[in-house]
């Protein structure tokens, strides 16, 4: 009895979602089936105040990573749905420890705009921005 009462509730529940659609994320994974998408770049240098570049500060955002180089210089490089303001939160964390320096983790929010993207063609890629952020972490009080 519970086993007829299982397969009639799933065939109600697959019935029903036949009916009103099926909803499918928009994410990296499902774009090329028709989710409009768009590259958002994010790229800067992580100094420290005296204009020192540093290197071995993570950093982040959503999915993304990098690592600064001894320039200093980070790129980051963000495929997600657009929709008419994007911000991301970019996170800078020093994980090499004392090897160069110690500084205080900090986050930046940078904001795109859906006007910003460019050379989208006309379907499902709307195109890309770029921003620039350059960033002075402070050192670790001793």
């Amino acid at each position: 009895m519970k086993i007829k009462y299982l397969r009639l509730k799933n065939w109600l529940l697959v019935s029903l979602a036949g009916l009103l659609g099926i909803n499918v994320s928009c994410d990296e994974m499902v774009s090329e089936y028709g989710c409009p998408v768009a590259d958002y770049k994010i790229k800067g240098k992580v100094s420290d105040p005296n204009g020192n570049p540093i290197t071995g500060i993570e950093v982040e955002t959503r999915w993304v990573k990098d690592t600064t180089k001894s320039d200093g210089s980070y790129a980051l490089l963000i495929n997600d749905f657009p929709v008419e303001t994007n911000t991301f939160d970019v996170a800078f964390t020093d994980i090499d420890g004392a090897e160069n320096g110690l500084y205080k983790n900090d986050t930046v929010p940078v904001t795109f705009q859906h006007s910003e993207l460019t050379d989208g063609d006309g379907n499902w890629y709307e195109g890309s921005a770029t921003k620039t952020l350059n960033v002075t972490l402070q050192p670790v009080e001793k």
